[in-house]
């Protein structure tokens, strides 16, 4: 569940710069010009927006109280409030502007002066729908989205990392992926923490093993136009004889500047590292 923002066309680069702030701390974002695809009906779309959606956020100005497409959202959105009985309605006031009467008794979050102000003070109502298996950080010039899962597939227990990466200047884009599974031993051990709730004890291990293991610590990973990247290794605890089948894949997307891609495995390992405390604080909720 993430959110969904009602605006005006006419404030977006302030919606696309706070959706982008969202993002980085792992709220998911229900955002039209993400969502849309040439041919979609806008209705559904945005009907289903809704429905999939925790919270709507209302950005208020005076641009958006004139919008009669706007208050359809916003009406959608108080309905379904009201048939859940959950504050799902949180107006952002952009600007000094009318306020529509059923949101007038609402808590807004102000974002008239500074703009990480606003944001603390929306992400405080947030916080508790923040998405710790995803997110964004920023390595030398790049802008990496990832997504940390784990679970069982075929009888095995498994670990994914994807990263989605952007280069700032030269627009360029490359997809990295790691995979682990885990041997018998390994798998029959994520059961047990399974049963006692404590199923994220094995990610966060296999997270730390590929931040220790020296291979994977002093990795270069090239990635050629031609030639996607491939590799894979086992990573072995012999005293309690689990195997991790780590394989790596990193391939060139988008737009071709026909130059190679160079980059330190360990930069990916060390940004999720330094993730670690607030994944564990969510553990504990």
């Amino acid at each position: 569940m993430g959110v969904f923002i009602s605006y005006s066309s006419k404030d977006k680069a302030f919606v696309e710069r706070l959706s982008k702030k969202l993002v980085e701390n792992r709220v998911g974002v229900w955002l039209d010009k993400w969502e849309m695809k040439p041919g979609d009906s806008l209705i559904d779309k945005i009907q289903n927006g809704l429905d999939d959606s925790s919270y709507l956020l209302v950005v208020l100005s005076n641009h958006y109280v004139q919008s009669e497409w706007c208050r359809k959202e916003q009406n959608a959105g108080l309905i379904k409030e009201i048939n859940s009985k959950k504050v799902v309605v949180i107006p952002i006031l952009l600007e000094d502007c009318p306020i529509p009467i059923f949101l007038q008794e609402k808590v807004y979050a102000d974002f008239r002066g500074n703009f990480d102000d606003g944001f603390t003070e929306l992400f405080r109502s947030l916080s508790i729908i923040a998405n710790d298996h995803m997110g964004r950080f920023y390595n030398q010039g790049l802008t990496v989205d990832f997504a940390f899962n784990w679970g069982m597939l075929d009888d095995s227990f498994f670990v994914w990392l994807d990263f989605i990466n952007f280069h700032n200047k030269t627009e360029r884009t490359f997809l990295l992926q790691v995979e682990i599974e885990g041997n018998d031993v390994a798998t029959k051990r994520f059961e047990e923490h399974l049963q006692n709730n404590r199923e994220w004890i094995m990610p966060e291990t296999v997270l730390l093993g590929l931040h220790e293991h020296p291979q994977l610590n002093s990795l270069e990973i090239r990635i050629s136009n031609d030639l996607p990247y491939y590799n894979r290794i086992a990573i072995k605890d012999i005293s309690s004889e689990q195997i991790f089948y780590v394989t790596i894949r990193g391939v060139l997307t988008g737009k071709d500047d026909g130059n190679d891609v160079l980059i330190h495995f360990s930069d990916y390992t060390t940004c999720l590292m330094e993730d670690r405390h607030e994944r564990f604080s969510g553990y504990r909720k």
